[in-house]
């Protein structure tokens, strides 16, 4: 005897977004998410070109971000159009971006754990930066270059531990996201994806044609009204001669 799981409760392909919401509405939030996280990059590199300053790891990372952007705003339109094969390449995509954006991660956290010194020395990339610098000297008060960076050490040494978790709490998400785009991509090849448990129930409506229920109540009323209006007449009585030559009206023999 074979034993077999429900389709709802097999590892792969996954059924549904967290347990909790249909598949196709989890690659949706998958997707609007990382529209959100490729506009981010967007006001990065305005802030860039407009004199905030940066590198070119931060100049690529963000006219990649607006490329990432209009392939994601393409995926969004294929995953509701629920075409399989457009949604094969979509996923394709998604976790391509993934492979891209762990290597921008990798690097610039790199960077931020062994190469800034965390010293707390002030940079200023613009006039308007320096400027601030110069408010906030008046306000405070003034540390030396030892205290500033045993300071500097203390906040650093308290929180590289959760940007870390962090991070690596991102990137496994997104793990999650690219399978979950591939088990959309499957069900839709496989059609399978109209049975699932989730959404088992608005497809057994569709196929049977059923009317949503405030449609039906809607009509319902509609016929209570018309029936209020109509006028009651009088039905003349109706004449049946019957063999043996006797009239009957309404029922009643003469």
């Amino acid at each position: 005897m074979k034993l077999t799981l429900r389709s709802e409760y097999r590892p792969w392909p996954l059924s549904s977004f967290l347990g909790i919401l249909d598949i196709k509405t989890g690659v949706v939030i998958a997707t609007l998410c990382a529209i959100f996280n490729k506009v981010a990059g967007v006001y990065g590199l305005i802030a860039l070109l407009t004199g905030a300053g940066g590198s070119f790891a931060q100049l690529s990372l963000y006219l990649y971000s607006v490329l990432g952007l209009v392939a994601l705003a393409w995926g969004l339109g294929v995953v509701k159009q629920e075409d399989p094969r457009q949604t094969l390449y979509y996923a394709h995509l998604f976790c391509g971006d993934h492979i891209l954006s762990t290597l921008w991660t990798a690097f610039f956290a790199m960077q931020w754990w062994w190469y800034i010194p965390h010293d707390g020395a002030r940079q200023a990339n613009s006039q308007a930066q320096a400027d601030l610098i110069a408010i906030a000297n008046l306000t405070e008060a003034v540390l030396t270059d030892g205290e500033r960076t045993q300071a500097a050490q203390l906040i650093w040494n308290q929180e590289k531990g959760t940007s870390a978790v962090v991070i690596l709490l991102a990137w496994l998400a997104k793990i999650y996201l690219a399978i979950l785009i591939y088990s959309y991509a499957l069900h839709l090849r496989q059609g399978t994806y109209h049975s699932l448990a989730m959404n088992r129930p608005r497809a057994l409506s569709i196929r049977a044609g059923s009317v949503p229920l405030d449609v039906d109540l809607a009509q319902g009323d509609d016929d209570d009204v018309e029936d209020f209006y109509r006028l009651n007449t009088p039905t003349k009585p109706s004449h049946v001669h019957t063999s043996n030559g006797n009239s009957a009206t309404n029922g009643r023999i003469h």
